[in-house]
């Protein structure tokens, strides 16, 4: 751990040197090795389906700071996040030399295994969010319905209005689809995010084999 010193002026106008009450952290390098640390124990305490995230990414800080207390190695919650959230990056861009920096093929191949298991972690959170916006809406929906039958009978909404008003959005709504039968209704969210994770693992493995046939290309070359 770096020493800071800074100046302290005494009587005489002469200034001597003492250690600061806060040291500088040192700044610590992940290895493909302390990647995989990482990323393994992201998946065991699993921060994105938590409600608090912070204290869940602190803990994984904790843990990850004293399996490698002999390295010295000490990380908090924010260089945690920020780390995982850097590989994620890495894997959903596909910028797999990246990802391979300093890493072997057997090292390689496990990070690339758990960072798609992070990213699944990560779909799931946003599956849960949806919920539990869905949840709300309704929520809120049968608070007003209370509220409103709770109101004097001259300020309750004229049901048969609303009805009607409803009807008529039905009708031009069938009238729309009717008038294009081809258009397709939107996919729900959970359809869409596994739908995108479709999709981005066909580009990697496109983008692996493509990895693949220049590296064999070089190698025939040499």
């Amino acid at each position: 751990m770096e020493r800071v010193v800074v100046e302290m002026p005494i009587n005489n106008g002469f200034s001597m040197t003492c250690p600061s009450a806060t040291p500088r952290k040192r700044q610590v390098r992940f290895s493909a090795r302390h990647d995989i640390i990482l990323l393994r124990e992201v998946i065991a305490q699993n921060p994105f389906g938590s409600k608090e995230p912070g204290r869940i990414w602190a803990r994984v800080g904790e843990i990850i700071t004293a399996a490698l207390q002999t390295e010295n190695f000490e990380v908090d919650a924010r260089r945690c996040r920020e780390r995982t959230m850097l590989l994620l990056d890495y894997y959903k861009k596909q910028d797999f030399p990246s990802l391979r920096r300093f890493s072997t093929e057997r090292l390689y191949a496990q990070k690339e295994d758990l960072l798609h298991e992070v990213l699944e972690l990560e779909a799931e959170r946003g599956l849960l969010a949806s919920a539990e916006g869905a949840k709300y809406q309704d929520e809120e929906r049968q608070t007003r319905t209370v509220d409103e039958l709770n109101l004097p009978e001259q300020d309750k909404p004229n049901i048969t209005q609303m009805l009607s008003a409803e009807a008529e959005e039905e009708h031009e709504q069938m009238s729309e689809v009717s008038a294009a039968p081809t258009a397709k209704r939107p996919c729900q969210c959970c359809c869409q995010t596994y739908s995108e994770i479709l999709s981005f693992l066909e580009k990697r493995s496109e983008a692996e084999q493509r990895l693949r046939e220049e590296e064999l290309a070089l190698r025939r070359e040499e």
